[in-house]
């Protein structure tokens, strides 16, 4: 099965629960063997991914996404520490420095998340921009076989939300202690060793909330998201800008 989602959205976290209950391989950052396992990517929808019988596809407010992209692309972590030029071309070509200073970069950088095009060799399956992503996956979404789920909900509730997934799109019976278990072993808390909003920049996992955003987002900045994304929040039942 196949997990999706616009980087930064908690693909990760969804594809370890998935893995977690159901018992099957999560091959993170490397190929799939041949048996059955849960599959997570950036791809857009195409005919070759909509061939994948049952297909999980995560959204998240635009707003956090960008702001914890921010981080991903310019602020060094634990991750793209192991490698440097990840960073070192995104610090190149964003078009402004003092990278610490998120809140008042915030404006530019979605300009240039929104405008950036990276050659294939530097990233091979760029996808794009948060609303041409979400919106193509979003009438995708109207198929069988590709079930929407936000990541306000998996942070929320996260135990009702699988156990809704399982059952009605999955079709399968629902072991609630194996379900409490698996929530728990792949928690922020027991990922990080600290609370939800205890923020470590250099960390993959840096905060583990939602609504972030507004600590880094000033009227420029919104206007800039709502001059890009025009009703897209609002259809994804997001409070406007």
């Amino acid at each position: 099965m196949l997990v999706v989602e616009y980087p930064k959205s908690g693909g990760t976290w969804l594809s370890q629960l998935i893995s977690g209950y159901l018992g099957i391989p999560f091959p993170r950052n490397r190929i799939p063997g041949l048996g059955r396992s849960v599959f997570h990517g950036h791809y857009r929808p195409s005919p070759a991914i909509l061939r994948n019988p049952k297909i999980l596809f995560l959204v998240r407010d635009g707003r956090d996404v960008l702001v914890s992209f921010y981080h991903h692309q310019l602020i060094w972590n634990e991750k793209n520490r192991k490698n440097p030029a990840y960073v070192d071309y995104h610090r190149k070509n964003c078009g402004f420095g003092n990278f610490e200073n998120v809140r008042e970069n915030m404006s530019k950088f979605i300009s240039y998340a929104y405008n950036a095009s990276p050659s294939r060799i530097r990233h091979f399956t760029h996808p794009g921009n948060w609303y041409d992503y979400n919106t193509a996956w979003l009438e995708a979404s109207q198929r069988d076989g590709v079930y929407l789920l936000k990541y306000e909900d998996l942070l929320e509730d996260t135990e009702g939300t699988l156990r809704e997934v399982f059952t009605s799109f999955f079709a399968l019976p629902v072991d609630d202690v194996r379900l409490r278990e698996v929530v728990d072993q792949f928690s922020f808390e027991n990922q990080t060793k600290r609370k939800p909003g205890e923020s470590d920049a250099s960390s993959f996992l840096r905060k583990g909330i939602s609504g972030d955003w507004k600590n880094y987002f000033d009227s420029e900045a919104l206007a800039r998201f709502d001059s890009l994304n025009g009703s897209l929040l609002e259809t994804l039942g997001y409070e406007s800008c």
